[in-house]
C-alpha cells in the first residue's frame, strides 16, 4: 500500500505547473450522473449548460504562510471579462468555478480564454496558469483613430500617373 501511495504522490506533483493545475471542461445534461444510469432526475428537465473551470493548487508551506489570494480572471466570448478573488485558505485544494450559457453558442458566456494567478499579501506573483491563447486586452481610443482617417479622407485624391488608354 505504501508504494502506491508514493506512486501517486510522485504522479500527482507533476501534474501541477508552479503549483496550480487548471482545467476547463463544458457542462451539459451528459454531465448528469442520471445520463448514464438511468434514474430519474428533476435536474434533466432543465439541464445545467455552459462550461467550467477548475482550479487546483498545491502549495509547500513556505508559499502557503505567506497569506496567498488567487485571481482568476476568465475572458468570455462576449468580449466581458470576469475577475474572481478568493483567499488559499489551504495549502491543497481545489475549487470550481460554473459559467452558465444556455444553447451552448460560442457567442455566448462560454469561456474564451482565462488566467490564474497565485499572489500574496504583498501583490507578488508566486504561480501563473495561463490557458494557451491567454493575452492582455488592447485598449484602442476609437475617437484618436477616427480623426486621423478623417484627417486622411479630407485630402484630395489624386490622379494615376499612368495615362489609361
Amino acid at each position: 500500500m505504501r508504494i502506491i501511495i508514493v506512486f501517486l504522490t510522485i504522479f500527482c506533483s507533476s501534474c501541477y505547473k508552479d503549483h496550480l493545475y487548471v482545467q476547463q471542461e463544458w457542462v451539459d445534461r451528459n454531465f448528469l450522473a442520471s445520463t448514464h444510469v438511468g434514474t430519474p432526475d428533476p435536474r434533466q428537465e432543465h439541464p445545467p449548460e455552459g462550461q467550467r473551470l477548475i482550479v487546483a493548487w498545491d502549495f509547500p508551506r513556505s508559499l502557503f504562510q505567506r497569506d496567498l489570494r488567487l485571481i482568476v480572471t476568465v475572458l468570455l466570448w462576449d468580449n466581458t471579462e470576469k475577475v474572481i478573488i478568493q483567499p488559499v485558505e489551504r495549502k491543497r485544494d481545489s475549487v470550481a468555478y460554473f459559467f452558465p450559457n444556455p444553447g451552448l453558442n460560442k457567442s455566448g458566456k462560454s469561456i474564451l480564454t482565462y488566467r490564474v494567478q497565485a499572489v500574496d499579501k504583498e501583490g507578488s506573483l508566486v504561480s501563473e496558469w495561463e490557458h494557451h491563447f491567454w493575452t492582455e486586452w488592447i485598449d484602442i481610443d476609437c475617437s484618436a483613430a477616427h480623426k486621423s482617417i478623417d484627417s486622411v479622407s479630407s485630402q484630395p485624391k489624386q490622379e494615376s500617373v499612368m495615362e489609361t488608354p
